[in-house]
């Protein structure tokens, strides 16, 4: 009780200081979405988290982006080409987008992002999508002229185009201006509808209509199609506690608020606020550090598998909103059948006898998880499930940027940990298997499965990359690296004042095209 107070009170405070700031904006000018966290940086694909992503996704662009049906459709580039290898993509860009201070992109702009992405420098975290890490290497990146750009690989990439959708991965195109002379990064200067304008720290972030964005015809369409700005300032403000969130949107304080408790669904529809909820892959998870030393046997691993009922765990947490679901493929997936069930049963008296054989006396082993609500909530029951078994689960609460720096040099030995929806399995799998040595992030350090994980990159055929998944997610049922608990719908509410607002299975927000009555 004492720590949801002190939440409480930390939300308020800060949602205080926010609203203090804002008091002088005119009512429809502004539209002010109260997030769980802040973001973890301005510097797309740097550092990045799903704040950021969703964030930076208003002011950055990439080459190509997925739309409300997840195929792949144009955004800078208006077209591109490949060879039958899948060793050489040509892409034409689109004429006349402008960068936030006004020049023209190029195809040269293009190039120069693309080297900046490759140095290891930059330390962009899905380098090793385009660096021969995880799949082929980028070899060359040219410019034929203003508005042409080829890119060589080294070896087949026949799933580029769909890395380069992806907003976990996509190099965002920026004008190299975003950076100072000397290398360092100063703020992002996209060609989005919106330019950043400010970020104060643990507050908010806020952007700024870009009046001469060069907006796609058509309609709203995914992460492409017509993006056009319709509300002068977006105003991303971090408010960590959901009761603060909930009360500032009854209150009008607020415009929009993410990360919804289920409980609250019937709440705020009653109080006649707008709630959109929508089904994504977005995965809470169970991570076990298999490098520790209370986790390195298989038989621990599994033990806490055997551990954990997920059926009653999303009865408690989900309200029937969320999916159990073990496995990186989730349901709604074509690539889901019913080999992808296979995980090991709840199962006390088989989860202590397999702790027996490990040879495990009740030493403490640690949950690392952040300080959100809903993500100490699933941290405290599974700690409850995993004690009546006999493993001494110790709750670590953090600051959600100190566990994801945590996670990022895999030092836990357990954690919850939240994935934002990835489109495709294969790059869930291409997140969570490697060599822990080059990322410690990987999750899953086996030599076949890393095997299979290649294989799987290199392919195009639908059934042969299911058939790859089913054997990924069998070894995954006998190794477990990981444990998924459940997929998580992304649950909006919205103030009847914002109008247009709709969310996608990708599960983030979309501001472009979303209109505030006065």
């Amino acid at each position: 009780m004492i720590f949801k107070n002190s939440l409480k009170v930390l939300g308020f405070s800060v949602l205080a200081s926010t609203l203090s700031f804002a008091a002088s904006a005119q009512e429809g000018q502004t539209l002010r979405l109260a997030l769980h966290s802040d973001i973890g940086s301005k510097n797309p694909g740097v550092n990045r988290d799903g704040p950021s992503d969703m964030v930076l996704a208003h002011v950055v662009e990439g080459l190509v982006a997925y739309g409300e049906d997840l195929t792949i459709k144009p955004m800078l580039a208006e077209s591109w080409s490949s060879n039958p290898e899948a060793t050489e993509y040509v892409f034409h860009l689109r004429k006349g987008v402008k960068f936030h201070n006004g020049s023209e992109m190029k195809a040269e702009d293009v190039v120069w992002n693309f080297k900046r992405y490759l140095n290891a420098e930059t330390d962009f975290q899905c380098a090793g999508r385009y660096n021969g890490t995880i799949g082929a290497a980028i070899e060359d990146v040219s410019a034929a002229d203003d508005y042409t750009v080829t890119v060589k690989f080294n070896a087949p990439a026949p799933n580029f185009l769909m890395t380069l959708a992806t907003i976990q991965c996509t190099p965002w195109i920026l004008h190299p201006s975003s950076v100072t002379a000397d290398g360092k990064f100063d703020k992002p200067v996209g060609t989005g509808p919106y330019l950043f304008s400010d970020w104060q720290t643990g507050r908010y972030v806020e952007l700024k209509k870009f009046d001469d964005y060069s907006a796609l015809t058509g309609d709203k369409d995914g992460y492409a199609g017509n993006k056009q700005a319709l509300i002068p300032t977006l105003r991303f403000m971090t408010v960590p506690d959901a009761s603060t969130r909930s009360n500032g949107l009854v209150a009008g304080d607020i415009d929009m608020i993410d990360e919804v408790d289920p409980t609250l669904i019937d709440t705020l529809t009653a109080k006649s606020m707008n709630v959109d909820i929508q089904q994504t892959p977005s995965w809470m998870t169970l991570h076990l550090q298999t490098n520790a030393p209370r986790l390195k046997d298989v038989r621990m691993r599994q033990a806490i598998a055997h551990a954990i009922d997920l059926t009653q765990l999303v009865g408690a947490v989900g309200e029937g909103r969320y999916v159990a679901n073990p496995s990186i493929i989730p349901s709604e997936s074509p690539y889901r059948d019913e080999s992808t069930a296979t995980w090991p049963a709840y199962d006390v008296e088989k989860a202590r006898a397999l702790l027996a054989e490990a040879g495990y006396n009740g030493e403490p082993i640690s949950l690392l998880v952040s300080n959100r609500d809903d993500r100490v909530q699933v941290a405290t029951i599974v700690q409850a499930m995993l004690n009546m078994a006999g493993i001494n689960a110790q709750l670590e609460v953090r600051d959600w940027a100190t566990q994801l720096d945590r996670y990022r040099r895999g030092d836990y030995e357990m954690e919850i940990f939240a994935y934002s929806a990835r489109l495709d399995p294969l790059l869930m799998y291409q997140s969570l298997i490697g060599d822990k040595a080059q990322e410690p992030a990987h999750q899953w350090d086996d030599k076949e499965a890393i095997a299979l994980r290649t294989k799987a990159a290199n392919t195009q055929d639908f059934e042969e990359r299911k058939k790859i998944y089913n054997e990924l997610h069998q070894l995954a049922a006998k190794q477990v690296p990981i444990i998924g608990l459940f997929n998580l719908p992304t649950i909006t509410a919205l103030n009847p004042k914002v109008a247009d607002y709709k969310g996608w299975p990708a599960g983030t927000h979309r501001l472009w095209g979303v209109s505030k009555k006065d």
